[in-house]
């Protein structure tokens, strides 16, 4: 099973999403910045790292929010979704395309993975003062 660590990161009640390219597993989703794990890495780690690689902005991983675990055609993957907040005010103009600031409102309207869709039901459900001081919740 392929261990992925997704960086789940928000910041003015807005979170950092992209588009996955037309080639390759997922083609054409909405994703969060994330990916496979390197040998020794936690994944909250992995979502650290991978959001950096991804997008260029610096966060730090600050909890759980989800795990879940999902088989697609192409893989098995075990993925943890890591609550991160910036490090420094992060500029939209200085993400790296596709990456963009979504509105929690506008999360819905978006086309994920089926693998996210009980995580993007916890976000629209959160208040988003209580994002960052709700429990873990591992599903």
């Amino acid at each position: 099973m392929t261990q992925i660590g997704i960086a789940i990161v928000e910041h003015e009640k807005s979170f950092l999403v992209g588009l996955r390219s037309d080639h390759g597993p997922l083609a054409g989703y909405h994703e969060f910045p994330g990916g496979k794990q390197n040998p020794g890495e936690a994944l909250s780690q992995t979502a650290t790292r991978e959001c950096l690689e991804e997008t260029g902005v610096v966060v730090t991983a600050v909890r759980l929010m989800h795990r879940k675990s999902f088989q697609y055609d192409h893989d098995d993957l075990h993925l943890e979704f890591w609550l991160c907040k910036p490090n420094s005010c992060p500029d939209s103009q200085g993400l790296i395309t596709p990456w963009q600031w979504i509105t929690r409102d506008q999360l819905h309207t978006l086309n994920f993975p089926p693998a996210n869709e009980d995580l993007l039901q916890k976000l629209m459900s959160l208040e988003i003062s209580a994002i960052d001081s709700s429990s873990d919740s591992t599903d």
